[in-house]
This record gives structure tokens, C-alpha cells and sequence, in this order.
């Protein structure tokens, strides 16, 4: 087997499998064999293919660049050790510098020290070699020869000898000087003694406690890169600990199984013995509560007696237990070092042996002895081989279903065998030829026509597939379905598959499922490669029609890659379309190229000496690099640069594709006058500029977000990414991370507010988790929670449910005690000191640093718990419990049908909507037998479709007496019209007979679908529901197929097929016109052109040309006037000068009445006289209008250039309408459609950006736009109005919520008799409160609002004189801190925001569904 595999390969390769290999002289390994650089014993050498092309001057190009860049290569490995040995040059480097060679630095560190002049002198160097010695050497001889005999010879021997030493010498310096690149940025020294870089961060840890050969120091992730001792020996200290946990923990796991458990009991109370304790995750359970009291409370005395200080005080982990340690420093560092090792190991272990224990109910030992894993299910079933096993990794198998496993076996093997067959189908033709005779003697049609492949289907006549279908279903059903059942799967007596001797069966269906397994593989690929290219397999040199083909050897075309186009642009074979998309690439390119230089070089040579603009006294030095340059430039600059590239663009011409290779100009630098030549340099120019699009890209984005294109980061102090980068939270390895921009403003006390709430969240977020937790391991506490209502601890249900029974006293003592702890701490913790910092030291400390750590250690598993909650509570709402095992919670609403029909794996039952929450058993039934009749009519109606296409219409009339044949109804949609109304009449009927004599019983009386037909269900139960399962799958998939038809056939004509065959789709009505542009092709998805009326079409064409056109002048005359004005006057009559009108709508009321009339003058002189609409002509192709539109200019002749010009302005029209009313709608909001907003004070955003309410992330929002008045006293009124309607709200949206769990003892009305208790939530209540009561309330209402709390316009909006802490009259005065404030009745507004929804949804949900309570809000 290795030697004909070693065979094959080495036949495809050199043409011969074995034997003298002098007789294969044409084998591709013998192209280059003899040149340059193959030596022994390696011999020629090219694993990527770059010379499988067997073309010699590119090999010969390709091998004297190589040289080139070994040159290069060893003379800068030189540069490096050179100056380490010998010293650096005496004297100067630059004398008018006052710079002496002395003073440069040796490696990376001199490229900015050494002078502009001093790389433009090296730079002139480099171009003069390169140009002098010419780039021919590889064609005129040898490559690498430039005449110089030193490094060559005259003799061509030793010649070849001395370049090939180079080569190789060259190929070793590459590798060496990017090791020496890599390791000099590294550590500051490309080689040489690393004693002498003491400043390297790698040296930071390298002596510390664990570093140990062969690895040494190891931080992939950077922990340690700022350096910190202290923290890095406490994270030492921190593994310490897990590691001897760890190697407790495995040894724990190991030595029960070997030494035995512990004589005598665990708990002698409990009469809990050791042997009773399974070994493994399977003890957790088991171990008394007191147990686990014991071990933590032993954990907490060795973790708080032996301190937290070690790291500080001596050595991580050296608590004074001379046994672990040493007193000796070296003993004790090896000691530990050696605990450091076993402990990452034992860390390791007893992750793995937690996982294969959960998963196989054992961690170690003998496999033998766990017989219940569900591992075992199917491991000595048909199909298992080594050296995979058993294999399921979705899980089909996991319910342990051994007939469902077979029956699933059995498809398999089918599949395969059916696989197999179709792809020696595909192979069999090709080397065998074709059967003789003919396939159907009455069609005329031998076997010899029949394509191979996928080309073959549209050839077989509709009695060939009647005959393979018939054929089908006889094997299929008179072979029967119960194989996996009465024997092995697969085994249907055929003994030449199969035996009759039990093993050699299993062997032969095995491999059969092996090699059907391959097959089904294979035919896949044969399928899509079939597909793609024409031919399945074979010589692809035969299939030249494969579109793969079309562009294979143009411009820009390279190995490895070769031909690229994953969207699809060339699909259309167009020549001239594909040229003209590489002249527009190499521009690109072009202009990328000089961006990104443009970046680099003048952070690297320093700015040009002089002025950029004389007459504005700017020089060049202050021009800011990268985009900040933007705005400095004037305007005349930009002028400058505009008529720069439209002489270049127009004096170049865009014909170049057209008349010669797309970006030749005729500049014989970028290209050449040899074709090969000009080739190869604009394919490398195209590379090169594909790199450059990227790289500008980047360098845009990291410029606009950190100020810097590329350089050192330390330099740009002022990017927003720097503002909180030292503050409390922020840890490695993310640092500082605020993705929505909550920090953008900079404020810090905002900043450290919010690290305060999120400490606060945090911390409750972890003691609730805990709670959830503690009660499932501990147990509940012994007692009675509350006496006087006689309920004890353990009577109170943990997670939500506990929410209903904890009695109102217990919840107030809750609330009381959060306002207690809240209100005596202050909120003044972020302001004073640190967040967080209430002066408890055991969460915090005296000690600054060891504070910041513990409070960034509490923030980072406060995140955490915060994620745990929510998670905890969503999965507790779902299926009553938030953790433990799954298998106890048998009243989640998940259960409720998940065994029942159509839930199958590996989905399970699966009700996103929720149809089934009710858990309406009878409900859930009626829909599945619906879901059942719409799966059956839509599997038939797919058919339907399809069938006629393959097999042709029925014979015969449809309709005798009307003369209607099946053959003149059309297939699809477009028969529904065709059908006579007594045939829709039979069709009805026939719907009615089957609905109404079946009844509509079968889901109460049985199972949903089932209607006694037992060819689609069964007599035996579980059969039966295997099958309607099956059928409930294929018609949804029937459904989904069926919408996708309809929607297809309506759009295109056809539900499927070949697409060339249906011309008269309305999609096809304008493909070919104007507009019509790849990749989306023509788009009309209102459908405007469905009627086909060209004439309108081409008018509405014309108007979007005009559309367009007047918004790309009215995109340009927004942005033009704020670089440039037109001198003098825009009205002199009216003495106003074009300085004068502002820029945007503004304008609409400046310019006079006689402006306004001249403007529609000229548009009605254009419109109706100079450029008229005539149906004989292209859309926007005006008889009397040149190039760009000038009157009577040169006109384009009728053509393809016309066209592209045309489309090409359509495009960018569109892209202008959408541009001008993106600028109108930012103009009228703002004041600006574009520019800089710090500049545009007067908009009406800014009128109120600073009032109450508004805050981030959202800022000022007002889209109705009721502020666009700026009357301050109307928007306080509004606000004021919305503070109280929050108000009102909140306690609304409470008043929902707090009587479903407490309501007020005694009489709502004693006259009435009329208790609180007899009072219904919700709604419902407004028919039962007595007149007297809103009477009250009405009054009580009036009394607040125009006695009590009433408007000062000197105040902010809901802040009255009289109103205390939560509105308390009189309670506390006005709170004096101003922000605290504004910032509580900000909160307030955004609760009150959240309320109003909330309860205009309890009052929608209430009055539409009648539910109050748990059922509204989801307990």
C-alpha cells in the first residue's frame, strides 16, 4: 500500500513509477534541473508549483532577484555584526549635522537617527545600481552576472559554482536577517552578548521563582509586560495554591481506587459511612452539609492564618512549612520551582478528569468497570472501526435508541451504495467507453449521445426516468424496510454483499460503509466540479468551454492564486468590461501607492525645507501629517491638485484598454516596449497596488482613531483611546474597553461614578449567584424565617419562585436595609477617594496599590456574576431552576411536549414563539395534524412542479369539451388562469370529500395525521409515529420549497430548470438597457416595468438621468462654497455679495427675487427648448448636447463608450440623490449638511443639549422635531409634564406588580363594605372603586399638581421648593449639590421613560389578554 501510493505519486510526477529515470526526459522536475542554484543534496527545489508553468525567464527573473536580495540580505547581516566587532567608523556621518558615525546606533535603532540626506543619498545609490547595471541580466546570460568577475568568473564552471554559493549563502542571510529584524525589536540586539541588554523586557521575570529549562521565561498572552514584580509574584503565589489543590484533588481521585476507602463513617449522625462515598463528582452529592461546612471552614483558616503576604515578604508560596520549602534559599527555590511543575501539571489532570468523569462517570481507571457511559451505547455496532471508534459528535445517537440507530444504519449504507454506483458512473464512460446500440430505438437515441455527467439528465427520455424510478421503488419496497430490524442493517440476503457467516458479514457491510462513506464524498465533488468546469474528473485540457477559462491569462492574473473573481464580475465573458476594471485597479493602485508613501515618508525623512504657500506664510513643516492635513491645505492647494488630476486623467486619455494593455500610457518606466516585459511589470504594479488599497485603508482608520497612521504610539498623547487607560478596571489583556463610547467626553467623575454603580452591581450580583447556589450544596437554615407566620427556611423554594413567598415584613426588612447601608455609605465614594471605597478594609485596603488590586479583582468577577445572574434568572424563568441537575425540575414549561410528534433530534422541541406556553395538550394537537395536511399539500404541489418538467404533461384532453389538452396547460402559476371552472370545481370538491369524510377528529381520537391509511402510517404505534415524524420533516421542508417556488415562478416565470428557456420573464424585459450594471443586474423590486411598456421605461430613465444630474450639482454646491467662493456680487442692485449667502438651505431666503426667477428661467430654457426629450434617442442623450452637456459641443458617436459614459452617470447620480437628501435632512437638523460640527453653534441641536434628560449614549433627541423653535420656556414645560408623567407611571407600573404579592388590611370603603382585598388588579378595578374614591383621587391630584408642586420657571423641571427625598413635602429642602441634582432627575426621567412603555403595555396586555400578575411580567 505505501509503495503504489509512492508509486502513483511519483508516476504523476515524473511520468514513470519506477525504472531508469534517464528515459523520462519530459517529466516537469527535469525543467529546471540544471540552473542555477539546484545543488545537492537537496537538487531542485519547489514545493509551491511557481515553476510548474516550465517557463524559463521567469525562473531566470525570479532567480536573479533572489540573488539580488541575498546580496542585500548578507551585507545588512553584516551591517548588524560588523559594528559589534571592529568598532564603528572614525570621524563624521554628517559633518553639518555635528552627527559622527560614533553616534548612530547599531540595528533598527539607527533608522531614525540617520539624516534625510543620508537615505536620499542611499536611496540615489540604490536606483543607480539597479538602472545601471540594467535588468537584462537574466535574459543576456547568467543571472546575477553584471560583469563584475569577483563575485563571478570568466570561466562559466566556476561561475555557476561562485552564484550558487551565493545563492545559498544569500538564502541563509534572508532567513538571518528577519531573525535578527524580529529578535532586534524584540530585545534591543539583533545578536552578539545578551549580557550587555539589561534593557530588554524579556529580562523582566527571567530569574523569578518558576522559570525553568528547556522553556525559560514563558508569557505568550504578556501578563507581565508592565513589568510589575509585585503583581507577578502574586499571581506565582496565586498558581502555587491551584497547583497543590490540583495534585490534592488527582491524587484524590486516584489513590480510593487504589488503596480503598477509609475504614469506619464519615458521619457517624448520619450513619454515613466512607465507603458510601462514590469516588468523583458523584461525592458532591453525597457529602453531608456539615461536611462541607467543615472543608470550608478549614480552607478559610489556612488561607486568612497564613496570610496573603507571602509574595511581599519573601518568597511565592514559602508559608514557613520547611517540609515544602527550605531554609536553605537555594534548596527551597528548587523545592518550589519543582511544585511548580507538578502543580501545572496536576492542573491540567484534573481538568481532564473532571471532563472524562462527567462524561463517563469516571476519571482514570479501568474502562471495564463503567459500563453506563453513554460512550458504550453503539461501540460494537455495524459501522464502528478503528481507528476513530464510535463516532457521533451531533448527538443523533445520544437517546440510546438502538432501532433508530440501525434504521439510520441502513440509510447509510444505501446511500453509500447508490453513491458508489454514481461515481463509477461518472469514471466508467470515460475510460470504457460508451454501451453500443441505442438507449430508445423508437426516439433514435443510442448511448453514444448521451453526454457524461450532470449533462446527461436533459438527455434521457421521460420513459428512461419512468423506468429508473420504476425500477426504484421495486428494489425499494420489494425488499422491505425491516432489515435494521429482523437481521443486520443492509442485509437483504444478496449473500455476494453480505454472508452467510455472521462475521464476515459485518466485515463486508463495514467496509461497504467505508467505501460508501468515501462515495458519498466523492460524488458531491463530482457533482460541483462537474458543475463548475464541464468534466466531474479527467483532463481539464479537454473542457475548454469552462467558464473558469474566460480571463485565465490577462493582466494581472498570478500564481498561486491564478484567476480571481469570487463575486462574479466577469461571469459575462466581457473583454472590454474586464480591461477596463484593471486600468481602474492599476489607477487605484497608483494613487494607493503614493498615499501610503505619502504617510510614511515624511515621519521618516522630515517634511520638505520652505513654503507650501508663500502668500498664506505656510510652510511644509506645518502641515500636520495623515488626515489632520486636510483642513490645513488651502484652497488654492487643493485647486491645484484638483487640475493636476484632471490633465493627467484627461491628457492620458481612457482608451488604454482598448488600444493596448490596460495602464500603459506610454511611460516605459512603469512599463516597457517589449509585450512580455510590460506584462510582467504592470502584473507586479497590480500587486503591489492591491497591497497599497489595503494598507491606505488601515492607515485611514488607525489615523482617524488614534492620530496616527503608524509610528510610535508613544508620541500621540492625544488620542481618545488614552483617557481612562490607568483607571480603576482596566486590566490586561484588554486594557481599557469601551466599545459604546460612555467615555468619550472625558469626563472623569462621570467615569468613576459609574465604576462606583458597577462595583455596587457587582457585588450584589455576586451574592445573589451565591444565593442561588449555596442553599442546592449547603442546605437551607435550620428555623423559621418568619415565626409569627409559622414558615420556616425550608419551606421557602429557591430562585424566583421565593419571590411570592417571602412574607411583606421580610421584604421591607430587605428594602430597609438596602436604603440603610446605601444612604449611611454615601454616594460620595467616587468623588473623596477610590470607587468602591467605603472604608472596609478587608474588601479594600490602607495600602493604595494592594486597594486598586482588590477592587479591580472584585470588578472583574463582578462582571462575571452579572453575566451568571441574568443567565441564572433567564434559565430559572424557563425550567424552575438556574443550576443543578435537570432531571429534578419536571414542571418547566420545556417538558411539556417533548415526546410527542415531530420532536426530533438533533432540534428537540422547539417553540420560539411560544404557541405552546398555554400547555393545551388538545391545542398542540390540533396544529400538528394542521401542520400535517399543509406538509402533504405541499410536498405534492413541489412535485407538481417539478414532475412535468422531467417526465412531460399527462396525454390525453383535460377537458374534452372544451378542447383542452394536458399539454396546453402551462406548468407553475401561470395554469391557475388556464384550468376551466368546472376543473376548479373537481379540484374543491374533491378538497371538501377528503376534509369533511376523514373529520377533523384524528388528533383527539389518536394520533394527529393519522386517517387509517397505513401505507402512510402504520398499525404498529411506534411505526407509526416514525413515519408521520419523517412526513411532519419533508413538509416543512415542502413548505419552505413550495413559498420559494411561488415567489420564483412569479418573478421569473419558472419555479426552477434552465433559465435560458424562459425568455418571456419580466425580468428579462430590460436587461439590456441603459442602467442595467453587474453585479445586481436589472433591479425593479416595486415592479414600475411589469407591463413591459418600453416607452415608459426609457422616459423614466431620462428623468432619473436629469434627477441624478441636478443632484450631483446640488451635492458639489453644497460642498464647493466652504473652500471657495465666487469673488464680487451675487445681486449688485441689491448690493449682496456671493460672500454673503450662507452655504445650504440658509440660502433659500438670501438670494433675491430676481436670482430665484433667472435659476427657473434657465432650467425651463434647458428643460423645454435646449435639451428636449426625443423617443428616437438613448435616455439622456440630447441631440444638441456635447460632452459634458456643453450646447452643440462635441458629441459622443452612438457606441459603447456612450453607453459606459451614461451608466457610469446613472450610477453616480443615484449615489448623489441619496447624498443630497442625506444633506438636506443633516442641514435642516443641524445647520450643516457636512464639515466640522464644532463650527455650526446655531443649530437647533445645540438649543437644549445641555438641559435635563439629556444623556449619553444618545445625547439631545428630538426627531419630531417639537424643539426646532428654541423656546426654552415651552421645551421646560414639556419636560417638566414628561418628569411627571414618569412619575405617575412608575407608581402605576408598581401599583401593577406589588398587590399580586401584598395589599393593605381592612376597608377600601367602610361604608360600602368594600375591603382592599375584594379589589381586582389591573383594570378590572376602575368598575369596582366607588365614586367617593375618584373623587378623592381626583381632588388629591389637583391638590399636588396646583397646590402642593407648582411650576418655577427658576428651577429645573421637577425640582420644587417644597419638595424633599422622593417628593416628601417639605421633607428634606432642595438638595443643595447641583449635579447630584441633575443627575437624580436624569435618572429619574430615563425610569419614568422605561415606565410609560412598561405601562402602556400592562394596560394593553391587561385589556387584551385579561392577565395581571406572574403571566404579564414573566414569573
Amino acid at each position: 500500500m505505501m509503495a503504489i501510493i509512492g508509486m502513483f505519486f511519483q508516476d504523476g510526477l515524473t511520468g514513470s513509477a519506477w525504472g531508469d529515470w534517464a528515459n523520462y526526459t519530459a517529466s516537469p522536475l527535469r525543467a529546471f534541473e540544471s540552473e542555477l542554484g539546484v545543488q545537492a543534496p537537496v537538487g531542485f527545489w519547489d514545493p509551491v508549483g511557481f515553476t510548474s508553468d516550465g517557463d524559463v525567464s521567469t525562473f531566470k527573473r525570479r532567480r536573479s532577484v533572489e540573488l539580488k536580495h541575498g546580496r542585500i540580505s548578507m551585507m545588512a547581516a553584516m551591517g548588524y555584526i560588523t559594528p559589534e566587532i571592529t568598532g564603528k567608523l572614525p570621524g563624521f556621518l554628517s559633518p553639518s549635522a555635528g552627527l559622527k558615525f560614533a553616534d548612530i546606533p547599531n540595528g533598527l535603532a539607527a533608522v531614525s537617527k540617520v539624516p534625510v540626506a543620508g537615505w536620499a543619498q542611499i536611496a540615489a545609490y540604490f536606483g543607480f545600481v539597479e538602472f545601471s547595471g540594467g535588468f537584462e541580466d537574466y535574459k543576456t546570460g547568467t543571472p546575477g552576472d553584471y560583469g563584475f568577475k569577483v563575485l563571478t568568473s570568466s570561466d562559466p564552471e566556476e561561475k555557476t559554482k561562485k552564484l550558487s554559493a551565493e545563492l545559498a549563502n544569500g538564502r541563509l542571510a534572508m532567513m538571518a536577517i528577519i531573525g535578527m529584524f524580529f529578535q532586534d525589536g524584540l530585545t534591543g540586539s539583533a545578536w552578539g552578548d545578551w549580557a550587555n541588554y539589561t534593557a530588554s523586557p524579556l529580562r523582566a521575570f527571567e530569574s523569578e521563582l518558576g522559570v525553568q529549562a528547556p522553556v525559560g521565561f514563558w508569557d505568550p498572552v504578556g501578563f507581565t509586560s508592565d513589568g510589575d514584580v509585585s503583581t507577578f509574584k502574586r499571581r506565582r503565589s496565586v498558581e502555587l495554591k491551584h497547583g497543590r489543590i490540583s495534585m490534592m484533588a488527582a491524587m484524590g481521585y486516584i489513590t480510593p481506587e487504589i488503596t480503598g476507602k477509609l475504614p469506619g463513617f464519615l458521619s457517624p449522625s448520619a450513619g454515613l459511612k466512607f465507603a458510601d462515598i462514590p469516588n468523583g463528582l458523584a461525592a458532591v452529592s453525597k457529602v453531608p452539609v456539615a461536611g462541607w461546612a467543615q472543608i470550608a471552614a478549614y480552607f478559610g483558616f489556612v488561607e486568612f492564618s497564613g496570610g496573603f503576604e507571602d509574595y511581599k515578604t519573601g518568597t511565592p508560596g514559602d508559608y514557613g512549612f520547611k517540609v515544602l520549602t527550605s531554609s536553605d534559599p537555594e534548596e527551597k527555590t528548587k523545592k518550589l520551582s519543582a511544585e511548580l511543575a507538578n502543580g501545572r501539571l496536576a492542573m491540567m489532570a484534573i481538568i481532564g478528569m473532571f471532563f472524562q468523569d462527567g462524561l463517563t462517570g469516571s476519571a482514570w481507571g479501568d474502562w471495564a468497570n463503567y459500563t453506563a457511559s453513554p460512550l458504550r451505547a453503539f461501540e460494537s455496532e455495524l459501522g464502528v472501526q478503528a481507528p476513530v471508534g464510535f463516532w457521533d459528535p451531533v448527538g443523533f445517537t445520544s437517546d440510546g435508541d438502538v432501532s433508530t440507530f440501525k434504521r439510520r444504519r441502513s440509510v447509510e449504507l444505501k446511500h453509500g451504495r447508490i453513491s458508489m454506483m454514481a461515481a463509477m458512473g461518472y469514471i466508467t464512460p470515460e475510460i470504457t467507453g460508451k454501451l453500443p446500440g441505442f438507449l430508445s430505438p423508437s426516439a433514435g437515441l443510442k448511448f453514444a449521445d448521451i453526454p457524461n455527467g450532470l449533462a446527461a439528465v436533459s438527455k434521457v427520455p421521460v420513459a428512461g426516468w419512468a423506468q429508473i424510478a420504476a425500477y426504484f421503488g421495486f428494489v425499494e419496497f420489494s425488499g422491505g424496510f425491516e432489515d435494521y430490524k429482523t437481521g443486520t442493517p443492509g442485509d437483504y440476503g444478496f449473500k455476494v454483499l453480505t454472508s452467510s457467516d455472521p462475521e464476515e458479514k459485518t466485515k463486508k457491510l463495514s467496509a461497504e460503509l467505508a467505501n460508501g462513506r468515501l462515495a458519498m464524498m466523492a460524488i458531491i465533488g463530482m457533482f460541483f466540479q462537474d458543475g463548475l468546469t464541464g468534466s466531474a474528473w479527467g483532463d481539464w485540457a479537454n473542457y475548454t468551454a469552462s467558464p473558469l477559462r474566460a480571463f485565465e491569462s490577462e493582466l494581472g492574473v498570478q500564481a498561486p492564486v491564478g484567476f480571481w473573481d469570487p463575486v462574479g464580475f466577469t461571469s459575462d465573458g466581457d473583454v472590454s468590461t474586464f480591461k477596463r476594471r484593471r486600468s481602474v485597479e492599476l489607477k487605484h493602485g497608483r494613487i494607493s501607492m503614493m498615499a501610503a508613501m505619502g504617510y510614511i515618508t515624511p515621519e521618516i525623512t522630515g517634511k520638505l525645507p520652505g513654503f507650501l504657500s508663500p502668500s498664506a506664510g505656510l510652510k511644509f513643516a506645518d502641515i500636520p501629517n495623515g488626515l489632520a492635513a486636510v483642513s490645513k491645505v488651502p484652497v488654492a492647494g487643493w485647486a491645484q491638485i484638483a487640475a493636476y488630476f484632471g490633465f493627467v486623467e484627461f491628457s492620458g486619455g481612457f482608451e488604454d484598454y482598448k488600444t493596448g494593455t490596460p495602464g500603459d500610457y506610454g511611460f516605459k518606466v512603469l512599463t516597457s516596449s517589449d509585450p512580455e516585459e510590460k506584462t510582467k511589470k504592470l502584473s507586479a504594479e497590480l500587486a503591489n497596488g492591491r497591497l497599497a488599497m489595503m494598507a491606505i485603508i488601515g492607515m485611514f482608520f488607525q489615523d482617524g482613531l488614534t492620530g496616527s497612521a503608524w509610528g510610535d504610539w508613544a508620541n500621540y498623547t492625544a488620542s481618545p483611546l488614552r483617557a481612562f487607560e490607568s483607571e480603576l478596571g482596566v486590566q490586561a489583556p484588554v486594557g481599557f474597553w469601551d466599545p459604546v463610547g460612555f467615555t468619550s467626553d472625558g469626563d472623569v467623575s462621570t467615569f468613576k461614578r459609574r465604576r462606583s454603580v458597577e462595583l455596587k452591581h457587582g457585588r450584589i450580583s455576586m451574592m445573589a449567584a451565591m444565593g442561588y447556589i449555596t442553599p442546592e450544596i449547603t442546605g437551607k437554615l435550620p428555623g423559621f424565617l418568619s415565626p409569627s407566620a409559622g414558615l420556616k427556611f425550608a419551606d421557602i423554594p429557591n430562585g424566583l419562585a421565593a419571590v411570592s413567598k417571602v412574607p411583606v415584613a421580610g421584604w421591607a426588612q430587605i428594602a430597609a436595609y438596602f436604603g440603610f447601608v446605601e444612604f449611611s455609605g454615601g454616594f460620595e465614594d467616587y468623588k473623596t477617594g477610590t470607587p468602591g471605597d467605603y472604608g472596609f478594609k478587608v474588601l479594600t485596603s490602607s495600602d493604595p496599590e494592594e486597594k486598586t488590586k482588590k477592587l479591580s479583582a472584585e470588578l472583574a468577577n463582578g462582571r462575571l456574576a452579572m453575566m451568571a445572574i441574568i443567565g441564572m434568572f433567564f434559565q430559572d424563568g424557563l425550567t424552575g431552576s438556574a443550576w443543578g441537575d435537570w432531571a429534578n425540575y419536571t414542571a418547566s414549561p420545556l417538558r411539556a411536549f417533548e415526546s410527542e410528534l415531530g420532536v426530533q433530534a438533533p432540534v428537540g422541541f422547539w417553540d420560539p414563539v411560544g404557541f405552546t406556553s398555554d400547555g393545551d395538550v388538545s391545542t398542540f394537537k390540533r396544529r400538528r395534524s394542521v401542520e400535517l395536511k399543509h406538509g402533504r399539500i405541499s410536498m405534492m404541489a413541489a412535485m407538481g412542479y417539478i414532475t412535468p418538467e422531467i417526465t412531460g404533461k399527462l396525454p390525453g384532453f383535460l377537458s374534452p369539451s372544451a378542447g383542452l389538452k394536458f399539454a396546453d396547460i402551462p406548468n407553475g402559476l401561470a395554469a391557475v388562469s388556464k384550468v376551466p371552472v368546472a376543473g376548479w370545481a373537481q379540484i374543491a370538491a374533491y378538497f371538501g370529500f377528503v376534509e369533511f369524510s376523514g373529520g377533523f377528529e384524528d388528533y383527539k381520537t389518536g394520533t394527529p395525521g393519522d386517517y387509517g391509511f397505513k401505507v402512510l402510517t402504520s398499525s404498529d404505534p411506534e411505526e407509526k409515529t416514525k413515519k408521520l415524524s419523517a412526513e411532519l420533516a419533508n413538509g416543512r421542508l415542502a413548505m419552505m420549497a413550495i413559498i420559494g417556488m411561488f415567489f420564483q415562478d412569479g418573478l421569473t416565470g419558472s419555479a426552477w430548470g434552465d433559465w435560458a428557456n424562459y425568455t418571456a420573464s419580466p425580468l428579462r424585459a430590460f436587461e439590456n438597457e441603459l442602467g442595467v450594471q453587474a453585479p445586481v443586474g436589472f433591479f425593479d423590486p416595486f415592479g414600475l416595468t411589469k407591463d413591459g411598456d418600453a416607452e415608459a421605461f426609457q422616459r423614466r430613465r431620462a428623468t432619473e438621468l436629469k434627477n441624478g444630474r441636478v443632484a450631483m450639482l446640488a451635492t458639489m454646491g453644497y460642498i464647493a462654497p466652504e473652500y471657495s467662493r465666487f469673488p464680487g456680487f451675487c445681486s449688485p442692485s441689491e448690493g449682496v455679495k456671493f460672500a454673503d449667502l450662507p452655504n445650504g438651505l440658509a440660502a433659500l431666503g438670501k438670494v433675491p427675487g430676481a436670482g430665484w426667477m433667472q435659476i427657473l428661467l434657465f432650467l425651463g430654457l434647458v428643460e423645454k427648448a435646449l435639451y428636449t426629450y426625443d423617443p428616437s434617442r438613448q435616455p439622456g442623450d440630447y441631440k444638441n448636447a456635447g460632452v459634458l452637456g456643453v450646447p452643440n459641443g462635441s458629441t459622443m458617436a452612438p457606441g459603447e463608450g456612450r453607453n459606459r459614459k451614461l451608466n457610469s452617470e446613472l450610477a453616480n447620480g443615484r449615489l448623489a440623490m441619496m447624498a443630497i437628501i442625506g444633506m438636506f435632512f443633516q442641514d435642516g437638523l443641524t445647520g450643516s449638511a457636512w464639515g466640522d460640527w464644532a463650527n455650526y453653534t446655531d443649530s437647533p441641536l445645540r438649543a437644549f443639549e445641555n438641559e435635563t434628560g439629556v444623556q449619553a449614549p444618545v445625547g439631545y433627541f428630538d426627531p419630531l422635531g417639537m424643539s426646532k423653535d428654541g423656546d426654552v420656556t415651552t421645551f421646560r414645560r414639556r419636560r417638566e409634564s414628561e418628569l411627571k408623567n414618569g412619575r405617575v407611571a412608575m407608581f402605576a407600573a408598581m401599583g401593577y406588580i406589588v398587590p399580586e404579592y401584598f395589599r393593605f388590611p381592612g376597608y377600601l370603603s367602610p361604608a360600602k363594605s368594600l375591603k382592599f382585598s375584594e379589589v381586582p388588579n389591573g383594570l378590572a378595578a376602575l368598575g369596582k372603586v366607588p365614586f367617593t374614591g375618584w373623587v378623592q383621587i381626583f381632588l388629591f391630584c389637583g391638590m399636588v399638581d396646583f397646590g402642593l408642586y407648582r411650576a418655577d420657571e427658576s428651577r429645573d423641571p421637577g425640582d420644587y421648593a417644597n419638595g424633599g427625598i422622593l417628593g416628601v413635602p417639605n421633607a428634606s429642602g432642595p438638595m443643595s449639590d447641583a449635579e447630584g441634582r441633575k443627575r437624580k432627575l436624569n435618572s429619574e426621567l430615563a425610569n419614568g421613560r422605561l415606565a410609560m412603555v412598561a405601562i402602556t403595555g400592562m394596560l394593553f396586555q391587561n385589556g387584551m389578554f385579561g392577565t395581571t400578575g406572574p403571566a404579564m411580567w414573566g414569573f
